[in-house]
């Protein structure tokens, strides 16, 4: 049961990312750009309020509660501080579209749900390292896959040459792939060293519970690693580029909230 002071926080964090992402709708629709202080003063208090709710949440006299609601409340966190503030340096803000309403959605999850996960209580220095690598991974992955919708929304525009509006607000194509493929380095070397710190420190990976969660993400991680191989090498790009960062992130999706989502909740109903 939240407290009247979490809820309030959630309020003003889920208003704050449905009344950003409706401004952002709006521009696209009458072919103008929010200003970044108008984004910011959505965004800024929204991202403060989402930020103590989870500490509230997380933070629990029973140990560390990341269970499949404030795990995704958390990735969505980091997704909306990470395009803010990179956003003051390259054009990334459109991505907003799409991560400020899964933001809301968190918020009012995290709100209104519980699951069976029970709190972790040894929080090992390794441990710690495990769970921070893994989401930051989850989240900078969660990112790029926004990034190609938007570029293949993009290339879709271009080609078919019947709505201009959009190719005029979104960055330069060869731009928007420019940062796909480096929000796919950041988040692999991510993974990887999620994927490294799992298997070096701790013991059940291959658990009857988790092995289908390590199973797809090594699977993920495979095709990423591919995809960037490829592109480095054979110069992959465009529909290729997108339909494998789709397809790399579904398996990751699945692999961890999704394993997290029938574990907490499916299995224990």
């Amino acid at each position: 049961m939240v407290s009247t002071v979490t809820a309030v926080a959630g309020l003003v964090a889920a208003t704050g990312y449905i009344v950003s992402a409706a401004v952002q709708v709006r521009g696209l629709q009458h072919d103008s750009q929010p200003s970044t202080k108008l984004l910011w003063g959505l965004l800024f208090p929204a991202l403060i309020a989402h930020g103590f709710l989870n500490y509230k949440l997380i933070g629990t006299p029973e140990g560390l509660n990341l269970n499949v609601f404030l795990s995704a409340s958390l990735v969505s966190w980091i997704m909306v501080c990470f395009v803010l503030f990179a956003s003051l340096r390259v054009p990334v803000a459109n991505l907003l579209v799409l991560i400020a309403p899964f933001a809301a959605l968190t918020v009012i999850a995290e709100l209104l749900f519980d699951s069976s996960f029970q709190p972790i209580t040894d929080l090992s220095a390794p441990l710690i390292w495990h769970i921070l690598l893994s989401i930051v991974a989850y989240s900078i992955l969660f990112m790029a896959a926004c990034q190609s919708l938007l570029l293949a929304l993009l290339d879709n525009r271009l080609r078919s040459k019947h709505t201009y509006t959009l190719v005029r607000l979104l960055p330069p194509l060869q731009t928007m792939e420019s940062l796909l493929f480096s929000l796919l380095q950041a988040g692999v070397t991510m993974l990887t060293l999620a994927i490294l710190t799992g298997f070096l420190f701790l013991d059940d990976m291959f658990a009857q519970r988790v092995v289908h969660h390590t199973i797809l993400t090594i699977a993920s991680w495979l095709i990423y690693s591919t995809l960037l191989i490829g592109h480095h090498f054979f110069g992959w790009r465009g529909t290729v580029a997108v339909r494998w960062t789709l397809i790399a992130f579904m398996f990751l999706l699945l692999g961890y909230l999704g394993s997290k989502f029938v574990i907490e909740i499916l299995l224990n109903n």
